[in-house]
């Protein structure tokens, strides 16, 4: 069942921020706050990290804490503070270790939940186009997972509004559950429900000319959304030609989209060849917070 399914307030138990310290995250943290408002979640805002060697030596050989824990504990707890929400509890977090891991781990321990980040933008190598640690928390959950990206704007003000969402499909069965996310999503916010099925050019070679061709992938799309959609939304549904990433993106900008949902594919977009495959380089040039949530497959015979 979608954390945001029928009583919103009631499907969303935690939004997990995390967060470094940096510029990225101050954005992110914007929205963890005021998701957490809207659907009377606890806002847990944490911090994973490593002691350097001088604190991890200080630490054992002194038994009191490291200055580098003191430091870092004071400025998770002023970011919470500066967070409280007003809707739930607010809880500061440190933990050590692994963020790409312990972030995830900590999602899991307060399921349902939804994990908030921010993303940096790249440098002079493109290849930086996405931070590591919020690509590696992607990797290594199943939990939603939203990523505030360095082109989303700036979010003022005390409201969230999202007047428009965008869903990327492929029709493929194990995108149901992500497909009903962006529905659930949409009813909370009463906002139009875009739905975008992208068809590579090599598809349909030979056919691209032939209305009926478009025609049969929108009814495909319609009939893999889930029951009552356009009972829920108003929703409109589109098919595109083209690469993925151009696509998405000239639809976010052409739409006026808030929020992009997509899924990931564990098997072919989280096992990169690079970091500039699958859907990491659509969230860090998204003009939109990207929510984002691993498909499941159905077994054999489900």
């Amino acid at each position: 069942m979608s954390i945001f399914q029928s009583d919103v307030a009631e499907r969303l138990r935690t939004v997990v921020f995390a967060t470094d310290f940096s510029d990225a995250s101050e954005n992110a943290g914007r929205y963890a706050r005021l998701l957490a408002r809207r659907m009377h979640a606890s806002l847990v805002v944490m911090h994973a990290f490593y002691l350097d060697q001088g604190a991890l030596e200080a630490e054992i050989f002194s038994k009191l804490l490291s200055q580098q824990r003191v430091h870092l504990r004071e400025r998770i707890e002023a970011v919470a503070s500066e967070l409280a929400t007003g809707g739930g509890v607010t809880e500061a977090l440190l933990a050590e270790g692994d963020p790409r891991l312990m972030v995830p781990q900590v999602a899991a321990e307060r399921q349902p939940s939804l994990i908030v980040m921010g993303t940096h933008g790249g440098g002079a190598m493109e290849r930086f186009v996405i931070g590591s640690t919020a690509e590696g928390i992607l990797r290594h959950t199943q939990i939603p997972a939203l990523s505030v990206g360095p082109r989303t704007p700036l979010l003022h003000g005390d409201a969230l509004e999202m007047r428009r969402i965008l869903f990327v499909t492929n029709n493929a069965s194990g995108a149901a559950t992500t497909a009903q996310l962006a529905l659930d999503v949409a009813a909370a916010f009463g906002a139009e429900l875009d739905v975008l099925n992208i068809i590579h050019p090599k598809s349909v070679e030979g056919t691209l000319n032939e209305p009926h061709e478009l025609y049969a992938r929108h009814d495909e799309t319609e009939a893999a959304l889930p029951d009552h959609a356009h009972e829920r939304v108003e929703l409109r549904t589109f098919v595109s030609v083209g690469q993925p990433r151009t696509e998405i993106l000239k639809h976010l900008r052409e739409r006026g989209i808030d929020l992009l949902v997509m899924s990931l594919n564990a098997e072919t977009q989280l096992e990169m060849q690079g970091n500039l495959s699958g859907a990491f380089p659509i969230i860090a040039e998204a003009v939109c917070p990207v929510l984002t949530q691993v498909a499941v497959t159905p077994a054999n015979g489900d």
